[in-house]
């Protein structure tokens, strides 16, 4: 799932973290459990109250559609919700498909095997089977708030990776365990792997590339020059004392915005002569930066300009206004 764009957006506010974990819903979470301990329990399941007396509360749905987490069980269906909206159905459903028949492969494995040993007791067999599998995976089960860092700091207790940046989750894709699971059911070769991963991370670099000379330009020909033009009318206005502070918070801004523009320029340019994850990674660690550091200033700018020399959308208006 990792590109430029998906670094931003999981673990933001309409998307889930980086963390794959699974919700089950409370029925079927407890119907697991029941198997595990072979004690059946109370049936788990909420009430809906609406609200007013006048009308029952109603019994409330097993899946409650939790938009927090990245896999959610929703009744009759498992969601998958960290594709970004640039990306391809083919290559994640592909990873999922050999995922489930690699864990249907070793089920049947096991179901023949304890059915040997039970003697061809079927239910004792499945039973057997669903404890052990429970146990040794329910770790990757959580139903509350994925946004929490309490969940992320449970979620490395558990053992469960959050890989939040693009060079950080690729070199998986040429991973042994990888790579074994493709080849043993004949879906992609090493070298198709080893293709697709030289890809994404040139992808990386060269989006990341676009991205800084298009913020570059951006302060240098939009939200500069509208400071500077700012600065022209409190020049006209005098040298009053509140005028004065105005100038003095403007200049300190425009230099400040100078300065980034410059930087980012600078580090977007000056590329080191390596290739590949390298190449990826100076770019997340130096050019992303620079970007955010001359973000910073504009957003600081955007709250002291006149909206009429503003030359973008500000956050007020595409939020509250228009």
């Amino acid at each position: 799932m990792a590109n430029v764009g998906q670094d931003h957006r999981l673990g933001a506010n309409e998307a889930p973290p980086a963390i794959v974990s699974i919700f089950l819903g409370a029925e079927l979470e407890h119907a697991f459990e029941a198997v595990a301990s072979g004690k059946p329990g109370a049936k788990k399941g909420g009430l809906l109250n609406l609200g007013t007396p006048v009308l029952p509360p109603l019994p409330m749905h097993g899946g409650d559609r939790n938009r927090t987490s990245p896999f959610a069980f929703t009744g009759n269906k498992f969601e998958f919700r960290m594709l970004g909206s640039s990306q391809s159905l083919g290559f994640p459903n592909t990873v999922l498909n050999t995922i489930v028949a690699e864990a249907i492969d070793e089920l049947s494995a096991d179901l023949e095997k304890e059915l040997k040993a039970s003697k061809g007791d079927l239910d004792e067999a499945v039973a057997k089977i669903v404890t052990a599998v429970w146990q040794a995976n329910k770790q990757i089960v959580f139903d509350g708030d994925n946004y929490t860092e309490e969940w992320h700091a449970e979620a490395e207790r558990r053992g469960l990776v959050n890989l939040t940046t693009t060079p950080d989750a690729l070199p998986l894709l040429i991973d042994k365990q990888t790579i074994a699971a493709f080849k043993k059911y004949g879906v992609l070769s090493k070298r198709e792997l080893e293709s697709r991963y030289e890809v994404a991370v040139e992808q990386y670099a060269t989006k990341l590339n676009i991205e800084a000379e298009t913020a570059a330009s951006i302060a240098r020909t939009m939200i500069l020059p509208a400071a500077l033009r700012q600065l022209d009318i409190l020049d006209e206005a005098g040298d009053g004392a509140g005028v004065g502070k105005l100038k003095n918070e403007l200049n300190a801004l425009v230099d400040e915005l100078v300065d980034a523009i410059f930087a980012l320029e600078k580090v977007n340019a000056d590329h080191p002569d390596v290739e590949g994850l390298k190449h990826a990674i100076y770019m997340r660690d130096n050019v992303i930066p620079a970007m955010t550091a001359v973000r910073e200033v504009s957003d600081r700018l955007e709250r002291v300009l006149p909206d009429d020399l503003w030359p973008l959308p500000k956050y007020s208006e595409m939020l509250f206004i228009k």
